[in-house]
């Protein structure tokens, strides 16, 4: 009787031993990450020669030996990959006294040579290698019927610091604190050392058309939908000035859109800028990651 009785507690240990397997195993399971596709979301090796992909078969479960000691490849060891310039663009420096960058990003630390300036129009200057493009757009706008008026040009970083520092006492005699002041003074003005005006390139303009119709500002974004805006937006690049700050590119430029400022960068910049949408902050970057030309090439030239 004591020796059936073992023999029965024996075989009932081993059925429920054998029983539980599979439910271990079911459990095992479910704590695994399920996919639908595990050729899906597994690695591929790449063979480093060829560059070719092996099938999905071969993929290597995340985690495994092989799959730490497999070797990279070539995308995963360079960091960033550079390919060439296209055909079509500007044989430039980032150096370029044409691609100054001046912005809330970009202080000018010093001010230019006032001998570089010349008069434009009454009280409003350009640098000097400016002025005949310049002159030459406005005379092309008066043949298509705008009469371009210019607003403000080259304004040095002393004289933008005597109305900058007005404003700013005028909000703090308001019971402003100097940080809301500041703030204040700069929803209409940019701070000393961080405006484009500063460099001589750079003319805030309308036309005749526009200032006729009363505005209730002369510098407002609406002045883009005039004849007189959408005529500088697609033919301003022919003379080698571009809309500085387009409706789009906010985020870069740090700035509102603003269809009257318009800012040189020469014919042939842009051109290509208009071409692929680019604002100067991009188009800096851009000859600056290819860096197809020598830090003398051209930087002197006009």
């Amino acid at each position: 009787m004591v020796v059936e009785a073992k023999n029965r507690r024996k075989i009932i240990t081993a059925f429920f031993v054998f029983a539980s397997v599979p439910t271990v195993w079911f459990f095992y399971e479910a704590l695994l990450p399920q996919h639908e596709s595990a050729a899906e979301v597994l690695p591929v090796i790449e063979i480093k020669s060829t560059g070719e992909s092996l099938p999905t078969d071969f993929a290597i479960p995340w985690g495994t030996e092989s799959q730490k000691s497999a070797p990279k490849t070539n995308s995963e060891n360079e960091t960033k990959k550079i390919g060439a310039a296209p055909t079509d663009f500007p044989k430039i420096n980032s150096n370029d006294w044409r691609l100054l960058l001046v912005g809330p990003d970009h202080p000018l630390n010093q001010e230019i040579d006032a001998n570089q300036l010349t008069e434009v129009a009454p009280g409003e200057k350009l640098d000097k290698r400016v002025a005949g493009d310049y002159q030459k757009m406005k005379d092309a706008a008066k043949q298509a019927g705008i009469v371009i008026t210019e607003i403000s040009g080259y304004r040095s970083i002393a004289d933008q610091q005597v109305v900058f520092n007005e404003k700013f006492q005028r909000m703090k005699a308001q019971g402003m604190t100097d940080q809301e002041a500041k703030a204040a003074t700069m929803t209409d003005m940019t701070e000393p050392g961080y405006s484009e005006h500063h460099t001589g390139l750079a003319m805030d303009v309308v036309d005749e058309s526009w200032l006729a119709s009363g505005p209730a500002w002369t510098l407002s974004e609406d002045y883009g939908k005039t004849a007189g805006g959408k005529w500088l937006a697609e033919h301003s690049k022919e003379y080698g000035f571009v809309i500085r700050y387009p409706a789009n590119k906010t985020d870069l430029t740090k700035i509102t859109y603003e269809p009257w400022h318009l800012r040189y960068v020469g014919q042939e910049v842009a051109e290509y800028m208009t071409k692929n949408d680019l604002c100067l902050e991009e188009f800096v970057q851009e000859v600056k990651e290819w860096g197809a030309y020598d830090s003398q090439t051209l930087s002197q030239e006009n």
